[in-house]
């Protein structure tokens, strides 16, 4: 129930936002597109994480704000750049799995109670033990960072869709990561999960 109704509520404040912006004329940050399309004989993998802790947004803000460095990422390094931090159609380059990823910042928007944004990458074959080598063809992440509980914790929701030539390894191993990754930076800034009510002052 908790989860169901904190899923509607951001779905409503994330269509909010975006209305918004085409209210008051253009996007506020360049359009850049943020679909892919799957070739033939490759397989789709849809992935949804989501998770809550008791710790205030700006925290994770401090940690993930800049898209140029992604060390909280699982100590993915980027190794270079084009463009500017956090303007959509940077760009970011770096080793993974014994290939290079090569990603684009598609969407980034932040405000005081909530934070998103989305990039793409180009295809690569790489490996990550313990599973076999994957080929991707393509790939799109959105990250949402809401305030929640009236600002004492943080609701986390990760979709990322990709195209590859093993759809139940690619799944796992996204699906795995992001298991990994988001408690880990919970935890190293002390953030207990929100496994129920709101926290009482």
């Amino acid at each position: 129930m908790f989860s169901t109704l904190l899923s509607r509520a951001l779905g409503v404040a994330l269509l909010t936002l975006l209305i918004g912006n085409r209210v008051h004329g253009a996007e506020l940050t360049p359009y850049v597109p943020n679909d892919i399309a799957c070739p033939p004989n490759s397989f789709p993998s849809f992935t949804h994480n989501s998770y809550a802790y008791i710790a205030p947004l700006h925290k994770f803000n401090n940690l993930t704000k800049s898209f140029f460095n992604i060390e909280w990422y699982g100590g993915i390094p980027v190794t270079n750049t084009t463009g500017t931090d956090n303007v959509p159609g940077a760009t970011r380059t770096g080793p993974f799995g014994g290939a290079t990823y090569n990603e684009t910042l598609t969407f980034y928007r932040k405000r005081s109670d909530l934070f998103t944004w989305s990039y793409i990458g180009k295809g690569l074959t790489f490996t990550l033990p313990p599973y076999p080598t994957i080929t991707s063809y393509g790939y799109a992440e959105t990250f949402l960072f809401q305030s929640i509980c009236n600002g004492q914790a943080t609701y986390i929701e990760v979709l990322t869709f990709s195209c590859s030539n093993n759809q139940v390894n690619n799944y796992n191993l996204w699906y795995t990561f992001h298991n990994e990754v988001f408690p880990a930076m919970a935890s190293s800034l002390g953030a207990p999960v929100l496994a129920g009510d709101c926290p009482v002052n």
